[in-house]
């Protein structure tokens, strides 16, 4: 099967993951992972799983806090990936920016390219548990390593795109983050906080992405300066 190989930082890891029982933790720690939540899934839990010890799981990742960073990293990989591919063929740069909103939103060709892992089961997986992989006490020294890199490669990848739209714009990297934010973010509010949005009756990805495409469509457009009268 054709699909994208990506890599996340070696330092998350301590063994190479493409080694079949790399690839099944990898596997079943992102069901489980998801299944459990963060604070309740355990390596050894993992192990059961697997129907392995708990000692072979931590030859792989130091402790779980890793491995959410590791998924973390290969779904903003992917989503990169996936922007750029999609949008190599368009000239107009508010159809690109379009086109990312929506594949930020999960909306993707019934034939897109996965990576190692389905980006469906990533995406879920980030919603629900990825602010817990840099909100915490120890970000600063996780972002001296750069775990957060992929991330912000495509919040830049987003705010490019605006400033490819509207070159006046002033803040292009603050609201590219904001809308690499608020489409996932407020997909699960609109699934987990209803009274948070609007969008909780239908539930429906499309409004998601419609109303954030008008919501920037808005945003770029630039007034022109009032002249000063002397």
């Amino acid at each position: 099967m054709t699909r994208y190989h990506l890599t996340p930082d070696a330092t998350l890891s301590l063994r190479d993951t493409s080694s079949p029982m790399g690839v099944r933790i990898l596997t079943e720690g992102l069901d489980l992972m998801l299944e459990l939540g963060l604070e309740a899934f355990t390596f050894k839990k993992l192990a059961e799983r697997l129907g392995s010890t708990e000692v072979t799981v931590y030859h792989y990742f130091a402790n779980k806090q890793r491995l959410l960073q590791y998924y973390f990293q290969l779904y903003w990989l992917w989503l990169q990936t996936h922007c750029e591919q999609d949008g190599r063929t368009l000239k107009d740069p508010r159809a690109r920016l379009h086109g990312d909103i929506k594949a930020l939103c999960g909306i993707w060709p019934k034939d897109v390219l996965a990576a190692q892992l389905d980006p469906a089961t990533l995406r879920q997986l980030v919603i629900r548990e990825g602010s817990k992989s840099f909100m915490h006490k120890n970000v600063d020294a996780d972002n001296e390593l750069r775990l957060f890199k992929p991330y912000k490669d495509l919040c830049a990848h987003v705010a490019k795109e605006l400033k490819a739209c509207s070159p006046r714009m002033k803040s292009p990297r603050s609201f590219a983050t904001t809308l690499v934010d608020m489409a996932h973010s407020l997909e699960f509010a609109m699934h987990h906080l209803p009274a948070l949005t609007e969008l909780s009756g239908k539930k429906d990805r499309k409004q998601l992405a419609a109303f954030l495409i008008d919501l920037t469509d808005r945003y770029l457009i630039v007034k022109p300066s009032t002249p000063t009268r002397k």
